[in-house]
């Protein structure tokens, strides 16, 4: 029995200390900015803050996760498109000549060779907490430190630029190996017409 309450206890200590440090990551800091401050570009800025050389970039939070989020998503689209706006990405182009390397005239057995199921990187479906508005509206809100949602969408993105890669390589292997069988097709046709 003692094992097992230490091991709660351990427990609890851990995951305590996950959340201040969540917290902690999610404080507002006092920012007096630096001395004797020198435009390096864009938002960024070179100077001195307690005897050391810094530089430093400051952004609007809202912009930020904006540009990583749309960033992200734009992946998403280019990898695997979108079919609201009826795009293929290039998975989906992929796919497609997978099918055709397959057609019996470029050589292929005429049946389908599996692909890998489309893997969609970003899946938001937030718990909702119901709330009433001042004015007796329901609402449902969701919600989650910035820190959480910018690491978590920094992750996305990195796994959907690895994942294009992924995608541009096969698609590239397939193309030319579509475009070798087409041109022994075209070769085979025009031996075929000569005899």
């Amino acid at each position: 029995m003692k094992p097992f309450k230490l091991m709660i206890l351990t427990l609890g200590l851990v995951l305590a200390g996950c959340a201040s440090k969540l917290e902690k990551k999610n404080e507002l800091v006092d920012h007096s900015g630096l001395e004797k401050e020198e435009a390096v570009g864009g938002e960024t800025v070179l100077g001195v803050r307690d005897n050391k050389v810094k530089v430093q970039r400051k952004v609007f939070l809202a912009e930020e996760l904006r540009r990583l989020e749309n960033l992200s998503y734009g992946l998403q689209y280019e990898v695997y498109g979108n079919r609201e706006y009826g795009t293929i990405g290039l998975y989906g182009a992929y796919k497609e000549c997978k099918s055709e390397l397959q057609l019996p005239k470029y050589g292929g057995k005429g049946k389908l060779q599996p692909v890998e199921p489309a893997a969609l990187v970003i899946n938001e479906d937030p718990e909702f907490q119901f709330a009433k508005t001042k004015e007796g509206d329901l609402v449902g809100f969701s919600e989650e430190y910035l820190s959480e949602r910018l690491d978590r969408f920094k992750k996305y993105r990195d796994v959907l630029r690895r994942r294009r890669s992924e995608y541009e390589q096969k698609l590239e292997i397939c193309e030319h190996d579509l475009k070798v069988a087409k041109s022994n097709f075209l070769k085979n046709k025009a031996d075929a017409k000569s005899e």
